[in-house]
Formats: C-alpha cells, structure tokens, sequence
C-alpha cells in the first residue's frame, strides 16, 4: 500500500502594504524570470485594472501560494501574476484603464486615487505557506497543479521556482548566449522563449555531462533530480561549469559553423538537441587542437554518422531512452577515433 504525503503549511492574511513590502525587502520573492514575463498587460492594462477593481469591490481573491526557503524567506510559487500587478500599481507603473464600476477612476495612478489608496492598502489576501521541511517532489507537485488551467508552466519553469542558487543563477546567464537562446529559430526565426527553454537546454549538458550513469529514460525526473542536487554549486564550481559549457559550445560552432547541430543530409535540416546532447557531451572532452585540425574529417564522419541506418533508427519513437543514447554515442564515438 502506498503511504499518502501530506503538506506541511500554514495559512497567513497579508494586507497588500505589508505583501510588496516584503517584496521590497526580498523577504517574498517575486522572480521575474519565473512564468514570467509578465502578463497581465498583453491588452493594454485592462486585465490588471479589473483586478484593482475587483479589490476596490472586496471580491474576495483566490488564495496565493508560497514556498519556503531554508532562510524563511517566502518564493511565490502560485500567484505571482496578482502580486506583480499590485506592486506595479503601488509603484504608480500604469494607469487604470477600462474600469466598468469605478469608472471615474479610469485614467489614475495609484497616487491619484485619493481615499480608496487606504481601502488598497488594507485589502488582505489569503496566502497558504509551504512550510520548508516539505519533500521538494510533493511542492514541485503542488506547484504544477496549482497551474492547471491557468498559464501552463514549462517543467524548467517549475525548476527555476523551486531550485533557486548558485545553478539556477548559472543557467539563466548562460541561457543568454544567442548561440543558445536562438537555438532552433533559424535564420528567420522571431519567437521569443519565455518558458525557459534555453536553461532546460544548457541544463541537459549539465546533466548527462555529470550524471549520465543517473539517467533512467525519464528527462523530466532527471532534469528535477540533477538540479535540486546540485542548486548550491559553491563559486569555483560555478566557474568550472561556466568555463566547461562555453568551451563545448565554441567548439561545436568551430568545427560546424552554421551548420551546428544539424543533420545535414536531411533535405531541410534543423536544430536539434538529440545532436547538441551528443556533440556538446562529446566536444567537451576532446582537445581543441585536435578538433580544428580534423575539422572537414568530423564534418564528413557526421554525415556518415547520420546516415547510419542504426543512428536513423534511433532519431524516432522515443529518441530519449538511454538504449539509443548509448548507441548514438557508441557509433560516434567510434567514428571519432577512426580519424
């Protein structure tokens, strides 16, 4: 019989005055890289002012829901999207637009709407608090939960939430790179990628660079597991993954240049990060010397690699099992030494 988990939390009444200013004193942290671009202000402010007006008419407001931190600091883990919209209105950012009851309020700032400043100011709101002894799986859970239905969040979206350190820190700066962040778009790409995808991407390096032997067919569990252990990376590991990363990464763009990561005896070849896990992993540990002097022989053995009937059928039907992944590597590999 399975044991049930149950939550350990408390519930807590915050008027808005003291939610942003925690926020100010980074006691509530509202990570803005975290769902998160906002928005609420995709039409204009309309949606944020309604929710202004739903307070100003004491419409009760669905409970938010924070996590806590070994400090007893609070991450907001469901409800960042209505805290964000207070603080911005607090700090005078927009105009209340589209009011339907309120409407002589339609056009002002925080600071011009006179006695119902005080009636804001004092609204609470219901925030339930996960306290920090909670198995980190069981929040992760809850986390995606509370998300259905709403702004569906990626899984690296829920990692960044709940993972926060000197790792989280390290992807998102390396998600930055253009050769990273651009990844896939192609020469005309113009999508924007607000899930975090490019810090799932450089994770994965991380990952079955370090913990290959871990990984058990499950990338999701991987990833999760891979990135709550090693949150805390002290600075001269920052720096050595740093410094790892981007030594792959330039390798992999010397000897391919904008055929990077491509099969290119596909007929419209792409991106891909079947490719990016294989070469990344394998770049990182061969001599750049080596690679720059053989550049046109390792472009020539990956075409024949892609060719491979063994490696075409693993680039179908689940390409991620560890079976395939090995056997990718092992043809590489092989081919790589015969140079």
């Amino acid at each position: 019989m399975s044991s049930v988990q149950t939550l350990n939390l408390y519930p807590i009444d915050y008027p808005f005055e003291t939610l942003i200013m925690r926020v100010k004193k980074k006691k509530l942290i509202l990570d803005p890289d975290f769902q998160r671009v906002y928005k609420w202000d995709k039409d204009g402010e309309v949606r944020a002012s309604r929710f202004i007006e739903s307070c100003l008419m004491r419409i009760p407001l669905p409970a938010c829901y924070f996590s806590e931190d070994e400090n007893k600091n609070h991450l907001v883990i469901d409800g960042v999207q209505r805290i964000t919209t207070i603080q911005r209105f607090f700090d005078d950012e927009f105009a209340l637009d589209g009011l339907t009851v309120f409407t002589e309020l339609n056009g002002k700032r925080f600071s011009e709407i006179g006695q119902f400043k005080d009636d804001l100011e004092n609204y609470t709101i219901r925030c339930i608090v996960l306290r920090n002894d909670n198995p980190r799986n069981l929040v992760q859970d809850i986390f995606a939960r509370l998300n259905e239905g709403s702004v569906v969040l990626s899984h690296q979206e829920i990692r960044h939430a709940l993972y926060a350190g000197q790792l989280n820190n390290l992807l998102n700066e390396l998600a930055t790179d253009p050769r990273i962040y651009d990844f896939g778009k192609g020469k005309l790409g113009t999508k924007e990628k607000h899930s975090q995808e490019p810090q799932e991407q450089v994770l994965r390096f991380f990952a079955f660079k370090y913990w290959s032997d871990k990984y058990d067919d499950n990338l999701k569990k991987f990833l999760d597991d891979y990135m709550q252990a090693n949150r805390k990376l002290t600075d001269e590991k920052v720096e050595e993954y740093k410094t790892m990363f981007l030594s792959a990464l330039e390798k992999c763009h010397d000897v391919f240049g904008e055929e990077v990561f491509k099969d290119m005896t596909k007929s419209r070849p792409k991106q891909s990060l079947v490719h990016y896990d294989l070469l990344m992993k394998d770049f990182s540990n061969r001599d750049r010397n080596f690679l720059r002097e053989n550049k046109e022989d390792i472009v020539e053995k990956f075409n024949e690699y892609c060719n491979t009937p063994a490696i075409k059928r693993t680039m179908s039907g689940g390409t991620l099992l560890k079976s395939k992944i090995l056997a990718r590597e092992k043809v590489w590999s092989r081919l790589m030494d015969s140079i």
